[in-house]
């Protein structure tokens, strides 16, 4: 009836509050039940004429198998030892109240070496856990960084791609549709002839930041360039994303910068219906950008708006 009891208020509880904190300690309590009747039913069983040895002792390794399966690693350790030295002393009082001291030691050294053993395999499972977990930390730390631009910690080329083949997909099985807003940050080889490399790098910083602040979750941003950017803008109509990219055009003007002068950037757009992969969505992105640059730049232009140009050349796409 304890454990029962014991067991309904946990549920109760775990039903109401969801708390990480209050997990923990519910761990802990339903841990606490399931050990404190176990040793208690087990050292009961070692009493005179209340059962044999082999009735309940059995199941004293679940307590190890609980505390390593459900308990913090940091937490584990002590609590398993602990447990340990409960079961060994409430045991031995058991048996020498009605056994002479070499049967209560000759009974107590099985339950020794069978809770040592439990103990000793659960902790080498345990330590394989953490370093499959470290394992894991690592991996992710290492595909992170595989993925992430060193400078700005944004996408990187490699990121981009993955990004754009499920927008490509999204649009060809769901009809999301995706545009591409590729940006050059205008004259920057002037920026770090003129200031060095290292108010070069400042100010990609600082673009970047800029660039965060006017982005929102559908719209994600990756390095394409040393000095060029790629916004990939999901399920945006046409005039949407001309405002985003013309929104961006003027709020980088008005914004300060490390080498302290003015910043101006030429956009160029490429939408999904335009090709038929995500690459030839690029190329059109790159283009409409060469002719925003040749066309005076600080400019936004998207296919519509080259189309009322004078025909360049099109461009080498690298």
């Amino acid at each position: 009836p304890i454990c029962i009891g014991s067991f309904v208020t946990i549920l109760c509880l775990s039903l109401f509050h969801n708390s990480t904190k209050i997990a923990t300690y519910l761990h802990f309590f339903t841990f606490t039940v399931v050990a404190g009747y176990l040793i208690s039913s087990s050292a009961w069983h070692h009493l005179d004429n209340n059962g044999e040895y082999s009735n309940s002792a059995q199941w004293l390794g679940i307590n190890y198998v609980v505390a390593y399966l459900f308990l913090e690693v940091r937490k584990a350790a002590p609590t398993t030892l602990l447990v340990f030295f409960i079961t060994i002393a409430s045991h031995y009082y058991a048996l020498s109240l009605h056994h002479s001291p070499n049967e209560a030691l000759g009974v107590l050294a099985n339950i020794i070496v069978a809770n040592l053993v439990y103990m000793i395999l659960l902790w080498t499972v345990l330590r394989m856990r953490v370093d499959g977990e470290v394992l894991s930390q690592q991996a992710k730390v290492f595909e992170s960084h595989a993925l992430k631009d060193p400078l700005t910690h944004i996408h990187n080329r490699r990121s981009l791609d993955q990004l754009l083949q499920r927008a490509q997909r999204h649009w060809q099985t769901k009809k999301k549709r995706y545009s591409i807003l590729m940006i050059d940050i205008d004259d920057f080889k002037h920026i770090n002839d003129m200031y060095g490399r290292s108010v070069g790098d400042r100010v990609l910083l600082d673009f970047v930041s800029c660039l965060n602040r006017l982005l929102n979750n559908s719209e994600e941003v990756a390095r394409w360039g040393e000095e060029e950017f790629i916004v990939l803008a999901k399920e945006h109509s046409k005039q949407e994303v001309k405002d985003l990219a013309e929104l961006i055009r003027q709020h980088v003007q008005t914004q300060a910068f490390a080498h302290q002068s003015t910043l101006t950037v030429s956009i160029g757009i490429g939408h999904c219906e335009e090709g038929g992969e995500f690459s030839d969505i690029l190329e059109i992105a790159d283009y409409n950008l060469f002719s925003a640059k040749n066309s005076g730049r600080d400019k936004v232009m998207d296919t519509i708006s080259t189309n009322n140009l004078t025909r360049l050349p099109a461009p080498e796409i690298s």
